[in-house]
């Protein structure tokens, strides 16, 4: 009891403190509540402007029934998979593409309008009355950030550069343009069209720095997600005081990625056609080699009509025969593509052909192959990669090459005994039919080999005419779904949590503060006053 009515007997004592000094909870609140309100009035609202995407799929002219060569090998190649909504996302947030897009806008100068002593500073983005123009080569080779303080009066001007916070030039320009040689390299202003919306007397600040850095800043301002892994769906959005500005970002980000992917799909038709276009050049010749034999054979057995000839025979003997062109043509193909993966001097390009493959074991690591090759080359051109990343990457894509080599000299090998098996068929019903010439024989034989080249010629030129068509793009790999556009509630200031600060502060700490300090402060003086006695 006594301990409960001492904390009682305290609790009134601090409540009858309070009252007895209400006039500095009155006072700071008051004084809380104008500096709230001046922050909020005064302060420029930061906006949330978003933007929705997504990712359309390049297999509408897929080319479906249009080589009758597909059911031998529908595909070792790029696609045969469902896009990966994640990694594309990450691409679009990644280092290098914010990187392209600050190049493109040139977002490494940034302009202002100082005021009041350099207290207040306005934004100038495309509105400077003077632009700066600098050698791209000096923007890539910058440690810090290079400040231009200019005084404008009239068509004279006064320029300060710092660099590291240390002042390393100063200038005065008697006309514009003008070109200033710096320690740092030549710099060029010149005078836009919003100059004459200015008076002749402005201070501006115009500050360069390495599109690295800049990538950097926006990276940390942005925010790019996707909404389900199953989904192709992608959110951009960004906070930011100038809603124009960051619209046109957002834009410029979509544009980069879609301008990204068409020369990544432009460089990988010009290998797939070029691929085609060597190997369509030596079956051309085998064919016409082909070809001469045959007509070579016939003149020298003077032989008019062989096909009449050997009706018989190729009536009973149709069935095998499809069978022995489309396993012979199977092998063929196989060798075409472990010739390609064997190539030391291709090891890092994608694999040319696109679709379903004969073997589901086997297209499972072709399409992971050629997914670590993408990831593998993109990672090459980022200027951000180490080289132990690298490394392990390359150390990857060699496994699984080893691995595809060795899945196609097993599907190899089951092809050479399918192949086998055909021909001691073929044997045996030839064993039956003793009684055609052997000239009728070797015509088959010539035959067949016309046949196999020109099933492979046709099916390579349907091939590129198919990666041809594929090359056209019917729309951008970005189809924008909803255009940047602004939250109409802005991120901050926010009333709500400025008013909380305002009860917190200027309602309980800050006035509590002074009334058990005043006392601690009072005291202090009044020794010092004696001791000055």
């Amino acid at each position: 009891m006594n301990k409960e009515k001492s904390e009682k007997e305290k609790l009134i004592e601090f409540l009858q403190l309070c009252l007895r000094n209400w006039y500095w909870f009155i006072g700071i609140f008051t004084i809380c509540l104008v500096l709230g309100l001046v922050y909020y009035k005064t302060t420029e609202p930061v906006w949330d402007i978003s933007a929705k995407v997504s990712l359309s799929d390049d297999d509408i002219l897929s080319g479906k029934g249009i080589s009758q060569s597909q059911s031998l090998m529908s595909a070792f190649g790029v696609g045969g998979g469902k896009q990966n909504v994640e990694d594309e996302t990450n691409k679009m947030s990644s280092h290098g593409f914010i990187k392209k897009t600050v190049k493109n806008l040139e977002l490494n100068k940034v302009y202002y309008q100082s005021k009041s002593l350099g207290l207040i500073k306005k934004d100038l983005y495309e509105q400077s009355p003077v632009m700066l123009s600098v050698d791209p080569s000096i923007a890539d080779t910058l440690s810090s950030i290079i400040e231009f303080a200019i005084e404008i009066s009239g068509e004279n001007a006064k320029v300060k550069m710092e660099f590291n916070k240390q002042t390393i030039g100063k200038y005065e320009i008697k006309s514009f343009p003008a070109i200033l040689e710096t320690p740092l390299g030549e710099f060029t202003f010149s005078l836009s069209p919003y100059f004459p919306r200015y008076n002749r007397s402005i201070n501006l600040e115009i500050l360069f720095t390495s599109y690295d850095f800049m990538a950097q800043v926006y990276m940390e301002n942005l925010d790019i997600i996707f909404e389900k892994k199953n989904s192709d769906i992608i959110n951009l959005s960004m906070l930011h005081k100038n809603t124009q500005f960051a619209k046109k970002i957002l834009r410029e980000i979509i544009s980069v990625y879609n301008e990204t992917w068409r020369e990544d799909k432009a460089m990988v038709t010009d290998k797939t056609i070029q691929f085609i276009n060597d190997r369509l050049n030596l079956v051309k010749t085998d064919l016409e080699l082909a070809d001469a034999r045959i007509q070579s054979f016939k003149g020298k057995n003077q032989l008019t009509d062989i096909e009449a000839d050997v009706t018989f025979y190729m009536e009973v003997n149709a069935e095998l025969q499809g069978k022995l062109i489309e396993a012979e043509t199977q092998l063929k193909l196989v060798d075409i593509i472990h010739d390609f993966v064997k190539d030391e001097d291709k090891k890092y390009e994608l694999m040319p052909f696109s679709a379903v493959t004969l073997d589901p074991a086997l297209a499972e690591v072709v399409v992971k192959y050629n997914e670590e090759l993408l990831i593998r080359n993109e990672l090459s051109r980022s200027a951000k990669v180490t080289t132990s990343t690298l490394e392990s990457m390359n150390e990857q894509i060699e496994y699984q090459r080893k691995n595809l080599l060795q899945s196609l000299t097993n599907i190899k090998k089951g092809m050479i005994i399918s192949l086998n098996e055909l021909k001691a068929k073929e044997k045996e019903i030839l064993s039956k039919i003793s009684n055609v010439p052997a000239v009728e024989k070797e015509f088959v034989n010539l035959k067949r080999e016309q046949e196999l080249q020109q099933a492979i010629y046709i099916f390579l030129v349907e091939k590129r005419e198919e990666t041809m068509i594929k090359a056209v793009s019917l729309m951008p790999k970005l189809k924008i779904i909803d255009n940047p556009y602004v939250i109409n509630k802005p991120v901050s200031p926010d009333f709500k949590k400025i008013a909380l600060i305002i009860m917190f502060f200027g309602g309980f700490v800050l006035p509590l503060g002074a009334i058990y300090a005043a006392p601690h402060i009072m005291h202090y003086f009044r020794n010092r006053k004696k001791d000055d006695l």
